[in-house]
């Protein structure tokens, strides 16, 4: 599957298959290129959900967002066998299961991307998600993190890892201002969902965050 950046991920962080195709029909009106079955989605519903949006929006591309610790292989498969085209391992997790979802996803059309959720050293990480054969790396400052700490976000690891790796690199963003510097910073993908989302206009902020990610995205800087 080809990856053209700026790319802009909707997350579905849902409870219901309802509530995400609800809101997943206000992202693609808005211009959102990618459509993401939520952790709290996969947690509350099982893998329906992921079927379920591959059939009602079968142009774009749906990502599995299990948060992957352990049999990275068959969480490959489960995205296979519905439809779905990218799933998440943890790039924190054991380096067999990372390994093992790179090792399924061969042959399948299946894209494998490490989070960083939680990892000490993003840089060194990345780096071996990449030798590893992952597809892409998004480097993510959860939200728990984000309560304890608000004037942090995922940019603050992004040069470093741009300079350290060639694989595209993601992240997942808060806002439209976050969103901004990531992609003038180089960033191929930005993935948002709450807290904008829960906003009174949810279709009008998706439309400003899409056109400010088109208008500032600036190619990546190549210094390896």
């Amino acid at each position: 599957m080809k990856m053209t950046p700026p790319i802009v991920q909707l997350a579905l962080d849902y409870a219901t298959i309802g509530e995400a195709l609800a809101m997943a029909r206000v992202g693609v009106e808005a211009g959102v290129d990618w459509l993401e079955v939520g952790t709290p989605l996969i947690v509350s519903e099982g893998l329906a959900p992921i079927a379920a949006m591959v059939q009602a929006f079968p142009d774009y591309p749906v990502l599995a967002d299990y948060k992957t610790m352990d049999s990275g292989g068959k969480n490959v498969e489960r995205t296979a066998e519905r439809g779905g085209k990218i799933m998440t391992v943890c790039a924190g997790a054991p380096d067999e299961t990372v390994r093992a979802a790179v090792d399924a996803a061969r042959g399948t059309g299946v894209l494998v991307v490490a989070d960083t959720i939680g990892v000490k050293d993003q840089v060194a990480r990345a780096r071996e998600c990449e030798a590893w054969g992952v597809d892409m790396l998004y480097l993510h400052y959860g939200a728990d993190q984000r309560r304890a700490d608000p004037t942090q976000d995922s940019t603050q690891w992004l040069a470093a890892v741009l300079d350290a790796v060639s694989i595209p690199v993601g992240l997942a963003v808060f806002g439209v201002e976050d969103a901004v510097r990531a992609v003038q910073a180089g960033a191929d993908l930005v993935a948002i969902g709450h807290p904008l989302i829960t906003g009174p206009d949810p279709a009008g902020d998706l439309r400003t965050l899409v056109r400010e990610v088109r208008a500032n995205h600036r190619p990546r800087p190549r210094t390896r």
